[in-house]
């Protein structure tokens, strides 16, 4: 009897081993499935976005090549914004900026040129520079095609190489933040566009935004993105890249990295809607590298034509355009600029350090009110709770004399504010108390 039952526990381990071993078997067969049938997707669907297929093989995914410009520590990628076939002018793009990598400091800039600077297009004539996509579009066997001559012309007007394009449509965009489940856009300005296009492109379909945190959808964050007619093509070219930046960080968050449904239908979004001279290594070795960058300081500079830039717009024979003060062609002040967009200017004032305090007996105002004033680039040094109490308006306490004088300034300007003197200051250079005014269809989850 007992060696029976010695013989049933040998049986019974021997079973339940070879089922262990079995379901270790199965999980792996299935892993190994669903990796290459995600793999087998996101190469087709890559290789359809890029236009150079003669690069693309099977085994490039699995390349490990660097790209364009890493070596030499800097990778320019021009974006591209269009209407696409179903809108009128969808040719012409809505959107120009340059996305910088700086690989061995692990920053990136985003710089947004103005789509009425008046250029000379190879092989075409002088125009707006929204034109230059286009015109590569009408001969793209002599051109090289509507992205190769938009590069061409933003690198001579940069002064920086611009080593990949990649141009998306409206509705590829609208799709993808959908896909994303929405995102978290901080409305730092009320907008109101009665005069934005209805679908049908002959009516109108307004729009209206309060200051706040929105969710937006893709119809919503397009038409924050683009709106114009009640607003200044420069203060678009901000939020674009503020809608960028929360597009890239919804795309490399964890809830999407870890959904492959999700994955899936964002390849394929971006499979019909986006093209690049990138080819499936490349874009994969981007995908890798970037993912890790902090967007927290990301530098952004929109070129336009405020008091003190280095452009003047005017109106003539050719439309309302925008020119170099120093004289058309001269792209000296730009290429300074641009060329230099990750080393601090040695003339600007020293960094301050700002303190925001919630004094509007709401949660969430002085965190809100901190991630607004880092889109501007300012240091927010620390955030908390006002002990004074509730206040009816917003204040910015200056307490550096004159040397802060121009950045309290800037700062009562964007919260729209009050500025006053303070001597008596403690581990900040200006401290920012909000009032009972910010509290304006405010939506946070934070205790401060």
């Amino acid at each position: 009897m007992v060696y029976r039952n010695k013989r049933n526990v040998s049986d019974l381990v021997k079973t339940k081993s070879k089922t262990i071993w079995w379901i270790v078997f199965a999980v792996v067969v299935l892993i190994v499935g669903v990796g290459s049938w995600l793999g087998y997707d996101i190469f087709h669907s890559i290789k359809n976005i890029t236009s150079d297929s003669k690069k693309n093989s099977l085994l490039s995914l699995f390349d490990g090549k660097t790209i364009k410009g890493q070596s030499e520590g800097r990778t320019n990628i021009l974006l591209l914004g269009n209407g696409g076939l179903n809108h009128p002018g969808g040719g012409l793009t809505d959107t120009m900026m340059v996305l910088s990598i700086n690989w061995q400091e692990k920053k990136m800039a985003m710089i947004s040129v103005p789509r009425d600077l008046w250029v000379k297009v190879p092989n075409y004539h002088y125009s707006k520079i929204n034109e230059a996509f286009f015109a590569g579009n009408q001969n793209p066997k002599i051109s090289g095609g509507g992205g190769k001559v938009a590069s061409t012309v933003i690198s001579e007007v940069l002064g920086i190489p611009i080593h990949y394009y990649v141009s998306l449509d409206f509705d590829g965009f609208r799709k993808t933040v959908d896909a994303l489940g929405g995102v978290d856009i901080y409305v730092d300005k009320a907008l109101y566009d009665p005069y934005y296009p209805a679908a049908n492109m002959v009516d109108y379909d307004p729009f209206k935004i309060t200051v706040g945190l929105h969710h937006m959808d893709g119809a919503t964050a397009l038409k924050y993105a683009r709106s114009r007619e009640t607003t200044s093509d420069f203060d678009r070219a901000r939020r674009q890249q503020q809608v960028l930046t929360a597009v890239k960080e919804k795309i490399f968050s964890l809830e999407t990295l870890s959904n492959i449904k999700k994955i899936t239908e964002l390849l394929n979004i971006l499979g019909t809607h986006i093209r690049t001279n990138m080819s499936v290594n490349e874009i994969m070795t981007l995908w890798s590298g970037i993912k890790t960058i902090d967007t927290a300081n990301m530098t952004n500079k929109v070129f336009d034509t405020a008091p003190g830039s280095v452009l003047v717009a005017l109106q003539d024979e050719r439309g309302y355009i925008i020119l170099p003060k120093k004289g058309i062609d001269n792209y000296s002040d730009m290429q300074k600029i641009a060329q230099n967009i990750f080393v601090p200017e040695v003339t600007l004032a020293p960094v301050l350090k700002i303190q925001v305090l919630n004094s509007t007996g709401k949660a969430g105002i002085a965190t809100e009110a901190s991630q607004l004033l880092k889109t501007y680039n300012y240091s927010v040094s620390s955030v908390g709770n006002s002990a004074t109490g509730s206040i009816p308006s917003t204040i910015v306490y200056n307490c550096t004399g004159t040397t802060g004088e121009s950045t309290a300034i800037s700062i009562a300007k964007i919260l729209q504010a009050t500025v006053k003197t303070k001597t008596s200051c403690t581990n900040y250079d200006i401290q920012v108390i909000l009032g009972q005014d910010r509290v304006l269809d405010q939506r946070s989850t934070s205790s401060l």
